[in-house]
């Protein structure tokens, strides 16, 4: 069970500043230090209470009080500056750092907290989460529970990507990767294919989910069915195996870098890549090629997400608490097919 988080009391700042909880109360809910009333040296006693005891344990009384740090916290569940983790997050990271700069915050990066078993934990002992005035979470595969702790104890935070580890509202930007994927099922079936290999990690991401979700609805349907193949430690030889076997003519990879597996394998069984099999990747494909030709899938507006999941965390965190059901916390962009060359009709002897 995660510890609770120890909420300072208004009567405690009233001992630490020698006045009243009355007074107290009046600072706090005196924003804009209107209130003629208070003398200010005593606000200015009450604020640096709440400072002292409030620096770790309650950032909400702190915003209350306009004592603020105009710092923001980037957590990420995943190591996320690794040569293998850059072409993902670099994007990400950019968008967050020229947002941060054009709203005049500075972004602390949280790295305290150790990796294991690939991950990080977010409420981990040495996470300093609440230096920060809020806090951006990056990662494929997040903690429920910790959003959910994060959402009761209303601590300003956004999670970038579609989230539904917890039926808490948990506010994020993401991709409509939905409708991307349906999109590029519709251009294959276009072009004549029927029978695909769908080359995936069997993880459970919510975006995992939705690019799956896609490929088993067509498959019910009748539109264009697919044989799953989930794949470990890297090895597609069962995806090729499957093309081997006949009858597939074009493979969907749940993610560029599996593509690009793919392509590999194929190309050492001697299948012709993409005369006797097309290839599509269900994730970004800007940069990426296969034998020079322009791998098809999808752009994604990656900095404009990282962008946009700031600025909501911005206003989370100028906007009282009791607010924020009336905003809209919740958002998905659009991407755009990328038609690329390595998806190709049919027969196609290009």
């Amino acid at each position: 069970m995660s510890p609770k988080t120890r909420n300072v009391t208004q009567k405690e700042i009233a001992r630490i500043a020698g006045v009243s909880q009355t007074t107290v109360s009046m600072v706090l809910n005196d924003r804009d230090g209107s209130n003629v009333r208070i003398p200010a040296a005593t606000r200015e006693r009450v604020k640096q209470a709440i400072e002292q005891s409030t620096y770790v344990a309650d950032p909400a009384a702190r915003r209350l009080a306009g004592l603020d740090n105009q710092i923001l916290g980037v957590f990420t569940y995943e190591p996320a500056l690794s040569p293998e983790s850059m072409d993902f997050y670099g994007p990400l990271l950019n968008g967050i750092e020229r947002a941060a700069e054009e709203v005049g915050c500075d972004l602390l990066f949280f790295t305290s907290s150790p990796v294991e078993d690939g991950r990080r934990t977010l409420f981990h002992r040495k996470t300093r989460l609440r230096l920060a005035d809020g806090c951006i979470l990056l990662g494929q595969d997040m903690d429920g529970d910790d959003l959910k702790r994060l959402v009761d104890e209303r601590f300003p935070f956004v999670a970038v990507g579609r989230r539904d580890e917890t039926t808490a509202r948990v506010p994020y930007v993401g991709i409509d990767y939905v409708t991307l994927t349906d999109g590029l099922i519709r251009r294959a079936v276009e072009l004549g294919h029927r029978e695909g290999v769908y080359v995936h990690r069997d993880g459970d991401s919510p975006t995992a989910r939705d690019r799956r979700g896609q490929i088993v609805a067509a498959t019910e349907s009748g539109t264009l069915h697919f044989t799953p193949v989930a794949v470990a430690d890297d090895d597609v030889s069962a995806a090729v195996a499957a093309v081997a076997a006949g009858g597939a003519t074009v493979i969907f990879a749940e993610d560029t870098f599996l593509a690009e597996d793919v392509a590999f394998a194929l190309a050492a069984a001697g299948i012709d890549l993409p005369r006797s099999v097309s290839l599509a990747s269900l994730g970004e494909v800007r940069g990426h090629s296969i034998g020079g030709r322009v791998l098809t899938g999808f752009q994604t507006p990656r900095q404009q997400v990282a962008a946009e999941a700031l600025n909501l965390l911005q206003k989370l965190v100028a906007t009282p608490a009791d607010e924020w059901p009336g905003l809209d916390t919740q958002l998905l962009l659009d991407g755009t097919l990328e038609l690329g060359e390595t998806l190709v009709p049919v027969g196609s002897a290009s």
